[in-house]
C-alpha cells in the first residue's frame, strides 16, 4: 500500500489506531489551546492524526505525544538509572517538543540542566527512503519540518526553562556549543537520515562519556566506524496497533551497561 493511503487511512481513523498505551501514559505533556495556524502546524509534524482546531483535536494530540514520549522513557530507563544525570543536553529535531517536555518533567536530567534544541522552520517532509543515504546537506534544510516560534510557545506553555532553540538553517551541527552529556533524537538521525551520514558531525559533539541516544529505520545496518563506539539496542514500545516494536540505539565512546541487546544482535533480528 502506498504510504501516502497509509498516511490518510491513519488519518480517517484517528485515535482507533493506537493501543492501551496511550490511556495508560501520564500525561505530562499539554498542548496550548488550538488555533488554525498551531493546528496546521503540528499536522505537518505529526503525520498520523488529522487535526483541527479543535478540543477533540488538542486532547487526542496530548495523548498520543505523551505516548510516545512514556514508551521512550521506559525503555530508556535501564540505561538512564545507571547513569548520572546530564547537565547539558541536546536534542536534534524536537518538532513541537513532546519528548523534552515529558523527559523535563520526569526529572530525566539535573533541574538546572541546559537543555539544546537544533531545528528549523519548514513546509515539508522529506521522509521518502531516498533521502535517508543522502540527506540535504547543510546549509540546505529542506528535510526540516519544525516550527521554531510553536516549540517556544508550547515549551512556554509547559514551564520548560533553560532551554536553547538552535536554528539550524544559522549554525551548522557540528558549530553548536558542545560537548553534551545526553545527545539524542527521535524520528531523526539514524531514522529518516542516516547515521553514517551524520556521524562526522555529531563526534564534534560528544565527549567521553557522552550518551547518544536514536530511534532505528527498519532497514538501519550496521557500518565499520561503529566498532569504535559502544552501542546496544533497546526495543521501545510502538502505539500503533499491530506494529512491532521500535529500536534505540545507545552509543558512547564509554562502556554502556549490558542493557538491551548487542547491536549486531539487534541487527540480524
Amino acid at each position: 500500500m502506498p504510504s501516502f493511503l497509509k498516511t490518510s487511512l491513519n488519518r480517517l481513523r484517528g485515535g482507533a489506531i493506537f493501543d492501551s498505551s496511550v490511556e495508560q501514559a501520564e500525561q505530562l505533556f499539554h498542548a496550548p489551546p488550538f488555533t488554525p495556524e498551531i493546528a496546521d502546524s503540528l499536522q505537518l509534524i505529526s503525520t498520523r492524526l488529522s487535526l483541527k482546531p479543535d478540543e477533540a483535536s488538542r486532547h487526542l494530540l496530548e495523548k498520543e505525544a505523551n505516548a510516545a514520549s512514556q514508551n521512550e522513557y521506559d525503555a530508556l530507563q535501564p540505561i538512564l538509572g545507571q547513569m548520572p544525570k546530564p547537565h547539558r543536553v541536546l536534542e536534534i529535531g524536537p518538532g513541537f517538543g513532546r519528548s523534552v517536555v515529558f523527559f523535563d518533567k520526569k526529572g530525566v536530567w539535573e533541574r538546572s540542566a541546559e537543555i539544546h534544541l537544533y531545528d528549523t522552520n519548514g513546509t515539508q517532509t522529506k521522509y521518502k527512503q531516498k533521502y535517508y543515504e543522502r540527506p540535504p546537506k547543510w546549509p540546505d534544510t529542506s528535510s526540516f519540518c519544525g516550527n521554531l516560534e510553536l516549540l517556544r510557545t508550547i515549551l512556554e506553555y509547559n514551564g520548560v526553562q533553560n532551554y536553547r532553540i538552535h536554528d539550524a538553517a544559522q549554525i551548522a551541527l557540528p558549530s553548536l556549543p558542545g560537548p553534551y552529556d545526553l545527545i539524542y533524537g527521535f524520528y531523526s538521525i539514524g531514522y529518516h537520515w542516516s547515521l553514517e551520514f551524520y556521524l562526522d558531525e555529531l563526534e564534534a559533539l560528544l565527549h567521553p562519556k557522552t550518551l547518544f541516544v536514536c530511534t532505528l529505520n527498519k532497514h538501519f545496518e550496521t557500518f565499520d566506524r561503529l566498532r569504535g563506539f559502544s552501542a546496544r539496542v533497546v526495543e521501545c514500545r510502538e502505539m500503533k496497533k499491530g506494529s512491532p516494536p521500535l529500536r534505540l540505539l545507545l552509543m558512547s565512546r564509554a562502556a554502556l551497561p549490558k542493557v538491551g541487546m548487542a547491536l549486531e544482535e539487534a541487527v540480524r533480528h
